[in-house]
């Protein structure tokens, strides 16, 4: 009687014991897929394969088609297109890490007194917590120009 007791635990745990390995198969493969690199580095030259999140996320993305992908240029757009493009206004708007808020008269006077060439030369190549180009390394130093020349025209 105890035999057919231990027997029938001993299938059980078999049984068990494969369901479990089942399900352990199914989460390693989701954890090595939340795990997988986001990106690749290539050099110049180079053919590289986008990955799968790459690929997902400009799908899903919200710009528009002919969106400049990094390392092209936004050419043909207007200095209003740009700083929105560019996300200029995600700081200038609210005059957030010191940035001078668009239109306001005030914050723009003393860099206004500057020139527009040093102007320029900050958005080109950063100051203070904004990073170079406003992080939009794909513009181009004419289109940098023309998104500060519209929040320059806002102010006046």
């Amino acid at each position: 009687m105890n035999f057919k007791r231990v027997l029938g635990g001993m299938a059980a745990l078999g049984l068990f014991a494969t369901m479990a390995q089942a399900d352990g198969d199914a989460e390693h493969d989701a954890l090595a897929e939340r795990l997988a690199p986001v990106g690749t580095l290539c050099f110049e030259g180079q053919t590289c394969q986008r990955s799968v999140a790459q690929q997902a996320a400009s799908e899903t993305r919200d710009e528009p088609d002919d969106a400049p992908e990094q390392g092209e240029q936004a050419t043909g757009l207007d200095g209003e297109a740009l700083y929105a493009r560019a996300s200029c206004g995600a700081c200038h708007q609210a005059g957030i890490a010191g940035a001078p808020a668009t239109g306001d008269h005030d914050a723009w006077a003393a860099r206004l007194a500057k020139g527009t060439d040093a102007l320029y030369t900050s958005a080109i190549k950063g100051l203070g917590a904004m990073p170079p180009k406003g992080g939009r390394f794909n513009f181009s130093d004419d289109e940098i120009r023309a998104a500060v020349d519209y929040m320059i025209s806002e102010v006046e």
